[in-house]
């Protein structure tokens, strides 16, 4: 049994490419994440609002550890370099950073998206991060599969 758990283990962490196991996760959230704010302002429901919300929490969250075996991927996998690798630093970063400030603005004030102030911005940083994780993924497919 040690030795199935040990090969298991392996299998995930050292064989396959953990990167591309994390990496949908963002990538689904945050288009869900959109869906869920722009049902929430059509059909005025908080439940929807707040679905959305822990959309863009999950995405900072996966996003960021997405970056870190994407990190380690470029490494171990293409000695360090591969194409595109500076952009998509940028671009994950730039995802993160804002899905990581949006959760936490909505936490400072749940009413965010109902301030008519502050809904147009909100609404716009969950398009801006699908937007983001779009590309992301786009390049991700480019690095591995070429353009």
């Amino acid at each position: 049994m040690g030795q199935f758990i040990g090969t298991v283990a392996e299998a995930i962490f050292v064989t396959h490419p953990l990167h591309s196991m994390i990496v949908h996760f963002p990538i689904a959230l945050s288009a869900v994440g959109l869906l869920f704010v722009v049902l929430a302002l059509v059909q005025g429901s908080t439940a929807m609002e707040e679905a959305a919300f822990v959309c863009i929490l999950l995405t900072a969250i996966t996003g960021l550890l997405a970056s870190f075996s994407g990190y380690r991927d470029v490494i171990v996998r293409f000695d360090g370099e591969a194409s595109y690798v500076g952009a998509k630093a940028f671009l994950g970063v730039t995802m993160v950073l804002l899905s990581g400030a949006m959760a936490f603005a909505r936490v400072r004030w749940p009413r965010l998206l109902w301030n008519p102030s502050t809904m147009i911005l909100y609404v716009a940083g969950f398009a801006v991060v699908a937007t983001l994780s779009g590309v992301l993924g786009f390049l991700g497919g480019v690095i591995l599969y070429g353009f």
